[in-house]
C-alpha cells in the first residue's frame, strides 16, 4: 500500500509542479505584454517629439492621432495573442491534469506503469507552455517590430 500512496503523492506533487508553472507563465506574460505597451507608448511619445522637434509643416494633432491608433493596434493585438497563448497553456494544464487525475484512480493495480505515463504526460504539457512561452516572447517582438516600422514609414529612417 505504501508504494500507491507513494504514487499517488508524486502524481498530485508533479501536478502541483505543473500548476506552479502555469502560473509563472500567466504571470510573465502579463509583464511582457506590459513592458510591451509601455515600449509602444514611449516609441509613439518619441515619434510626436521627433516630429515636433523637426518644425516641419507636420498636422502634429493628425500625426498623434495616427501614431496613437498604431500602436493601440499593435498593443491590441499583442494582448490578444498572449489572451489566446495563455487559453492554450490553460488547456494544455487542464487536459494533463486530468489524465494524470485519471492516472492516478488506475494506480493501485499500476503505480510504476501509471506514474511513468503521468510524468510522460506532465513534460508533454511542460514542453507545450515552454513553447507557448516562446510563442509569447515571439509575438511581443513582432509588435515591437511593427512600431519601428510605424516610426520608419512616418520618418524614413
Amino acid at each position: 500500500m505504501d508504494n500507491k500512496t507513494t504514487a499517488a503523492e508524486q502524481i498530485k506533487a508533479t501536478k502541483a509542479t505543473a500548476a506552479e508553472k502555469l502560473d509563472a507563465f500567466k504571470h510573465e506574460a502579463g509583464e511582457h505584454l506590459n513592458a510591451a505597451a509601455s515600449q509602444l507608448d514611449e516609441l509613439k511619445d518619441q515619434l510626436v517629439a521627433k516630429a515636433q522637434a523637426l518644425g516641419q509643416q507636420v498636422d502634429i494633432d493628425d500625426l498623434k492621432a495616427k501614431a496613437a491608433e498604431h500602436v493601440e493596434t499593435v498593443k491590441a493585438a499583442t494582448a490578444e495573442t498572449l489572451t489566446n497563448l495563455q487559453a492554450q497553456a490553460e488547456s494544455a494544464y487542464a487536459t494533463a491534469a486530468a489524465k494524470a487525475d485519471e492516472l492516478s484512480d488506475i494506480a493501485e493495480d499500476k503505480f510504476d506503469d501509471v506514474r511513468a505515463e503521468a510524468a510522460v504526460q506532465l513534460e508533454a504539457a511542460q514542453a507545450k507552455l515552454d513553447e507557448l512561452k516562446a510563442e509569447a516572447a515571439h509575438q511581443v517582438e513582432a509588435a515591437k517590430e511593427k512600431a519601428k516600422a510605424v516610426w520608419s514609414q512616418l520618418f524614413g529612417e
